[in-house]
C-alpha cells in the first residue's frame, strides 16, 4: 500500500473508533436518565437548558460548558467541512456542540425546527477534521426518549431527510453530511453496499 492510502486507512479507523466511543457514551447517558425526565423536553425554539438536557450532560460527564461554540470559529466564522471535506456549514436546526466531555468529545442539544436534537463531535472542536459525517453527527430525539440518527427513514424532518443531498459523495450542498449518522450507526456505506461506512468515507 502507498503512504497516502495507509494514511487514509488510519484516518478511517480513527474516525470509526472515536465515533463508536462517543455514540456508546451517548446511549449510556440516555439509558441512565429517569424516564420521567423526558417530560421536561422543550417545545420552545432555541431552548438548550431544559432539565432533560442538563441531566443528559451530567450523565455524559461534561466538564466544560464555557464558550465551546467559539472553538469552531476562525476570524468570526464557523469553520465546518462537509462530508466531502469542502467548505461547509453546521446544520441550522441542531447547530454545533456546546459542551466538552471528560473524554474530549463534545455534545450539544436543543429544541429547534419543531424537534429535539442532539449533536456530537466525536473528538471535540480542537480535533480534526470537524467535518459532517466524519466527526460531527446529528440525532433527533423522540418525545419518548428514542434516539433517532439523522438519515433514518424514521426521521422525516425536511432539513435532513434527503440523503442524496445530505449524505452523498457527489453532493455540493454546504450541509452535506448532516444526515450521515444513520449510516455510521449501521456501518453501511450510503453509496456502495460492498463497503462499510468508514471504508467509503470521502
Amino acid at each position: 500500500m502507498t503512504i497516502p492510502s495507509l494514511m487514509a486507512k488510519h484516518h478511517q479507523k480513527q474516525m470509526e473508533v472515536q465515533f463508536k466511543k462517543a455514540y456508546s457514551s451517548l446511549q449510556q447517558a440516555l439509558y441512565s436518565i429517569d424516564p420521567d425526565m423526558y417530560a421536561t423536553l422543550s417545545s420552545n425554539a432555541g431552548d438548550t437548558n431544559t432539565e432533560f438536557f442538563t441531566d443528559l450532560y451530567s450523565k455524559y460527564k461534561v466538564v466544560n460548558d464555557k464558550n465551546v461554540n467559539r472553538l469552531y470559529l476562525q476570524k468570526n466564522k464557523y469553520v465546518i467541512k462537509t462530508y466531502t471535506k469542502q467548505a461547509g456549514d453546521m446544520n441550522q436546526c441542531a447547530q454545533l456542540p456546546s459542551r466538552i466531555a471528560a473524554d474530549g468529545s463534545a455534545i450539544g442539544g436543543m429544541y429547534n425546527c419543531f424537534a429535539n436534537w442532539i449533536v456530537i463531535d466525536t473528538n471535540g472542536p480542537k480535533g480534526k477534521p470537524n467535518a459532517l459525517g466524519h466527526d460531527i453527527f446529528y440525532f433527533s430525539l423522540s418525545n419518548k426518549g428514542k434516539l433517532i440518527p439523522t438519515g433514518s427513514k424514521e426521521l422525516g424532518h425536511w432539513e435532513m431527510k434527503d440523503n442524496t443531498v445530505y449524505c452523498n459523495k457527489d453532493s455540493t450542498n454546504i450541509r452535506n453530511g448532516s444526515s450521515c449518522a444513520y449510516y455510521a450507526v449501521s456501518n453501511t456505506c450510503p453509496h456502495d453496499s460492498s463497503k462499510t461506512y468508514w471504508e467509503c468515507l470521502p
